[in-house]
């Protein structure tokens, strides 16, 4: 619950006058209440006197009628013909309605602002945790992303933020109103008699507890039925983006049993927690109606020893029932905060997260930048972290003790078996990890010494697995650069002969490519990732593979682009094809972490080491790199 009120504290201005509308709107309430019990017994029954200054005692009603009467003379309204009582005992009816319509509108104009206020705090608090959860992604380190499914992260943005949502805009409104409305109506019994008030409050605090336990399961069970539905919204996501593999492996049915299997784990939480819920209420009922049966049984000795007649006791039940009413809803308001009180966690996760590539605090310039004159590699030895904290001393080295140095101009080309740590290596550079032992230096410089968008600035990467956005194809070419000419995008796509097939479509550069470029071949999504490296014009290139899924024709042409574009750059290969590794000016092969062989092409293969067993095995058309 304190993370919960954590939330509002930034909007405490704009909550306090929601608060103040909506204690208004309860006590503009009671007041309706009084007015309109006091008009319906002074017009049904004959103890209007008793009622009436059972009522004045109360609201001070007799000086407003009077005061009323009066005005509505002096505007020329009869008000003896519209109103005139048939027994001189009872009270004009008109002031009193009148009276009840303007307390109604003042209610109503109370609940209006209260509601709107809590509605429009909802929905800041909804967009502000959306926008600060964000943020803190993008702040964080691939190490993040390798302990969450993409699809979890959305469900916690997205449905976990709508139950916090609900909760402020909705259910936290109600829980102020009708608290409200339980104080002054506790006021109101205690006025009317203080002595049943104080039996019928005895028996109160028995209602506290399974409010507390009903609370406690809930958020428990909020929990658990959120957790499954990140899971199945995760498993959808990966079965959506594969469908084609799905069918071509005939997998339909395996994962529509998978996904049943998530949905009901889900729903098997989801219903204890409905379960939970339903049963406040009609729990909280049998707590209340043993309550009023015993106030009701002392209340008939109060009534034999002639402290209150009985049209006073009715008047007092209708207050306790108005005073009962609230709690049962607050009961139900209740229940639905827990449930945002109980994802509250799984969102505090991500905003807690420790930071493991923090910026410097002193970030220094690279020197002579944007030239990179040299890149050195000081005994890198990485391993992954568990949970952003320190690293795990159990975990296995990825990279252990690498250190090389390349300059200016220089192409190194990676070399080695899947999961040798060609990959990770080529992700430390930009500080998408950070080097657990040893040292990443750029012109003299430790990049942990740079700010993170100087460092990132160097690189342009263009990687294996194409990343593209659902935009036209000029903003995913001119990604991270919005101001750049259409000429220079053009001459981009050109030199990673793009260009062409790009003309061809029906919008040409405005064409919007779909989510991850379904839109388009293999081949010219990756196009398209190299012309967006072209176009950054990076001092130094990361290139993952950057032709692996163009056609000989094609790679050919890129390759020929590609390499103009390397001139005088610094460029770091993670290579699998034989082509790409002869132009390298050095080669490092890579096994279980560790650098084992390096040299350039002709001078590995004469070592008869690693590196000719793996050009080997490519040649017999077994990919090995």
């Amino acid at each position: 619950m304190k993370k919960l009120i954590a939330l509002l504290i930034p909007y405490r201005g704009i909550f306090f006058l929601a608060v103040a509308a909506l204690v208004l709107g309860a006590v503009a309430n009671s007041a309706l209440t009084g007015l309109v019990s006091s008009l319906m017994n002074n017009v049904m029954t004959e103890q209007a006197g008793t009622v009436e200054s059972q009522a004045d005692k109360m609201f001070g009603y007799r000086e407003r009628m009077e005061d009323i009467e009066q005005a509505l003379k002096g505007i020329g309204i009869p008000l003896d013909q519209l109103g005139k009582a048939k027994d001189e005992a009872l009270v004009n009816p008109i002031p009193w309605s009148i009276m009840a319509i303007l307390v109604f509108l003042t209610q109503a104009f109370f609940n209006y602002l209260g509601t709107y206020t809590m509605g429009r705090i909802g929905l800041m608090v909804v967009v502000g945790l959306r926008q600060d959860l964000t943020e803190k992604m993008m702040a964080l380190s691939m190490n993040f992303f390798k302990h969450y499914s993409t699809g979890d992260l959305i469900a916690r943005v997205n449905t976990d933020v709508l139950r916090v949502q609900q909760a402020i805009s909705v259910k936290a409104g109600e829980m102020i109103k009708e608290s409200a409305n339980v104080v002054v109506f506790v006021i109101v019994v205690f006025a009317l008699n203080w002595k049943l008030s104080t039996t019928l409050f005895v028996l109160v605090p028995l209602v506290g507890l399974p409010v507390s336990i009903f609370s406690r399961k809930i958020r428990k069970y909020s929990r658990q039925s959120q957790s499954y539905l990140g899971h199945l919204t995760a498993h959808l996501k990966e079965v959506l983006v594969g469908v084609q593999i799905v069918k071509g492996f005939r997998r339909e049915a395996f994962e529509a049993g998978k996904l049943r299997e998530l949905n009901q784990k889900f729903l098997k939480y989801a219903l204890r927690e409905l379960r939970i819920m339903a049963v406040t209420t009609p729990v909280m009922g049998l707590i209340g109606m043993a309550v009023v049966v015993s106030f009701v049984c002392y209340g008939s000795f109060i009534i034999q020893s002639g402290e209150m007649n009985q049209g006073d006791f009715l008047f007092y039940l209708l207050c306790v029932y108005q005073l009962y009413q609230p709690i049962k809803r607050m009961a139900r308001a209740n229940s639905d905060i827990q449930q945002a009180v109980g994802v509250l966690p799984r969102l505090d996760e991500i905003l807690q997260w420790n930071n493991d590539i923090p910026e410097p605090a002193r970030p220094r310039p690279v020197p002579n930048a944007p030239v990179v004159s040299s890149i050195r590699f000081e005994d890198v030895s990485f391993r992954y972290s568990d949970s952003g904290e320190e690293e795990n001393e159990d975990r296995a080295w990825v990279l252990d003790e690498v250190a090389f140095e390349v300059g200016r101009g220089r192409v190194i080309a990676l070399v080695g078996a899947s999961g040798s740590g060609k990959s990770t290596l080529a992700k430390l550079l930009p500080r998408f990890y950070d080097v657990s032992r040893g040292a990443i230096v750029i012109n003299g410089v430790d990049i942990r010494d740079v700010s993170k968008s100087d460092l990132r600035a160097l690189f342009a990467l263009v990687t294996q697995d194409t990343v593209l956005f659902d935009d036209s194809i000029h903003n995913n070419i001119a990604y991270g650069m919005p101001d750049v000419p259409r000429e220079d995008v053009i001459a981009a796509a050109r030199k990673a002969f793009a260009h062409e097939f790009i003309e061809r479509l029906p919008e040409g550069y405005e064409t919007v490519i779909g989510e991850s470029g379904s839109r388009l071949s293999g081949g010219q999504r990756q196009r398209i990732s190299i012309a967006r490296a072209i176009l950054k014009d990076a001092p130094v290139l990361i290139l993952d593979e950057a032709t692996s899924a163009l056609d000989t024709e094609s790679e050919r042409e890129v390759q020929q682009a590609l390499d103009a574009l390397m001139d005088e750059r610094t460029t770091l290969v993670i290579a699998h094809r034989l082509s790409t590794i002869r132009k390298a000016d050095q080669i490092l092969v890579l096994d279980e972490g560790r650098v084992v062989e390096r040299g350039n092409h002709a001078a590995l293969l004469a070592e008869n080491g690693l590196y000719r067993k793996l050009i080997q095995l490519q040649e017999e058309g077994r990919d090995a790199l």
